[in-house]
């Protein structure tokens, strides 16, 4: 009998999987905005904060809270970031030349439908891209938010 539930159970799993295999993403807002950056040990870091076991360089990026709609600060830093997985070095970003500099970040957030047609419902998911170039390196930072889910019919 428990074999026949672990069974039952993986094709309900795998059945939900492809339920939500056609997903929808339409693009709600695309902005570029123009921030300080402060290119030191002050505001330049390799850190896990966010990531688990990985480290990574990181810019923070205090402007950015107010150009956002979702929260990209990770816990425990002091101010919103993005990650670059382009080097593992601080000083490739800062390159002996401490500064405050201004970039261009683009801001793009996008609405993720995943229509669940066996349970007749969707999830929709609220996403926020946000990328800039730093001195040559691209640095990013994603975050989403489930919203409550719709009734089929309202997928669109």
């Amino acid at each position: 009998m428990k074999a026949l539930n672990l069974i039952v159970g993986f094709a309900l799993s795998v059945s939900s999987v492809f339920a939500y295999a056609n997903e929808n993403e339409t693009v709600v807002s695309r902005k570029t905005v123009r921030l300080p950056v402060d290119l030191s040990q002050a505001g330049v870091r390799s850190s896990n904060k966010g990531y688990g076991t990985t480290y990574l360089v990181k810019i923070l990026v205090p402007g950015l809270a107010a150009e956002t709609l979702l929260n990209h600060r990770n816990e425990g830093e002091s101010a919103p970031c993005l990650a670059t997985y382009q080097t593992d070095l601080v000083e490739d970003v800062i390159k002996n030349n401490p500064a405050v500099e201004k970039f261009d970040f683009e801001i793009i957030q996008k609405k993720v439908v995943y229509p669940d047609t066996t349970n007749k419902t969707c999830t929709v998911m609220l996403v926020e891209d946000v990328s800039a170039v730093v001195r040559g390196f691209n640095f990013v930072h994603h975050r989403s938010v489930e919203l409550p889910a719709r009734h089929i019919d309202d997928c669109k």
